[in-house]
């Protein structure tokens, strides 16, 4: 059996409240040896609401989830019965995967809503230059994921637009892979189905609000929607639906964009975003777009190739996105059978 085609519905334990992060002693005294892995930033972000344990053990992880850099963050994890991962997707999946590699459980605590990494049992992997790999999963989900809108009212504004981006293609992503199928589809892949629509409806619906609530430094029941959206219910689509419910084709575009050295600054959530009109475009759906833009042009979306910081070699960008994104290995084959001149041709049809 393949790890797409087991359900995965989430923590083991999950808690969303205002300043829940400064209870974390108290919710690890089980254990003995907590050893956290985070970035700098995020370090600094989450110890301005925090007072932490002089002795717990602070492991700072900079670059990607690269193999190397996941083998480095267990070895110095040592002999902890716990890793807490602490920060944003790059952090959290080095921590889910360093505490796979040492067979003991992990926490997360994002501090920015930019992805699901806190609630999916997956590792996505790139190498040590920022190209991706492939995707790991893990044994377990982790033992408890704590969600502080206080602790993340801080998160950069770019990367609440990245999080929404992101989140927002589990809907055109998992409605194309199933539409495209003639699988009779279970309960539990209906399930991720359905979820993938309430998201989509929230971000919609909440999305603007959030961004609002995050530039006034306040929290607003939109904002909880949102990071709730993103951090927990997104992981639930592909948990619920497996193979039915991952990546497709706004993340095989993602994945090819990640070969192009001139979008290396931008976040995640971006490039999936500019994925979905790929997609929408490769099947025809152009009225979709139309509908989508509006919401786009309110959250600074990107809809063409400049967007992304390519100016230069626009010829040679198109060419490596659609190489990589028509793949049959890739995502994209998911939702059919696409050529390298169809992911350019939709690509143009942007331009």
């Amino acid at each position: 059996m393949q790890p797409e085609d087991i359900v995965r519905s989430g923590p083991n334990q999950y808690i969303c409240k205002a300043g829940i992060t400064k209870e974390l002693p108290s919710l690890l005294e089980r254990f003995n040896r907590p050893v956290i892995i985070t970035g700098v930033q995020s370090f600094a972000a989450f110890t301005k609401h925090v007072q932490l344990p002089a002795d717990w053990t602070v492991i700072q992880h900079k670059g990607y989830s690269s193999l190397e850099g996941i083998r480095r963050a267990a070895e110095r994890a040592g002999t902890a019965d716990i890793i807490i991962g602490i920060g944003g997707g790059t952090v959290l999946d080095t921590a889910k995967a360093a505490a796979d590699l040492l067979h003991i459980e992990v926490m997360t605590i994002p501090t920015i809503p930019g992805t699901c990494a806190a609630s999916t049992p997956l590792s996505v992997i790139y190498d040590d230059e920022g190209n991706f790999s492939g995707v790991q999963y893990h044994k377990r989900s982790s033992y408890l994921t704590l969600v502080d809108p206080l602790l993340l009212l801080s998160s950069p504004l770019a990367y609440v637009k990245s999080g929404i981006g992101d989140t927002l293609a589990k809907w055109y992503e998992a409605e194309a892979i199933i539409r495209n199928t003639a699988d009779s589809l279970s309960i539990m892949v209906q399930t991720g189905l359905r979820q993938s629509v309430f998201i989509r409806d929230i971000l919609l619906k909440d999305g603007l609000k959030a961004v609002e609530s995050i530039e006034k430094g306040e929290t607003s029941p939109a904002l909880t929607n949102v990071l709730e959206a993103v951090i927990a219910l997104a992981g639930t689509v592909g948990g619920y639906a497996g193979r039915y419910g991952r990546m497709a084709g706004a993340h095989a575009v993602h994945n090819g964009l990640t070969f192009i050295q001139e979008t290396h600054h931008v976040l995640h959530g971006q490039k999936v975003a500019y994925g979905i009109l790929v997609q929408l475009a490769l099947e025809g759906r152009m009225d979709e777009i139309a509908e989508l833009l509006p919401f786009y042009e309110s959250l600074g979306f990107p809809r063409r190739l400049c967007d992304l910081g390519i100016t230069e070699n626009v010829e040679q960008a198109k060419q490596t996105i659609a190489a990589h994104a028509a793949r049959p290995e890739e995502s994209l084959s998911l939702m059919g059978s696409f050529r390298e001149a169809d992911v350019i041709a939709a690509i143009e049809s942007l331009e």
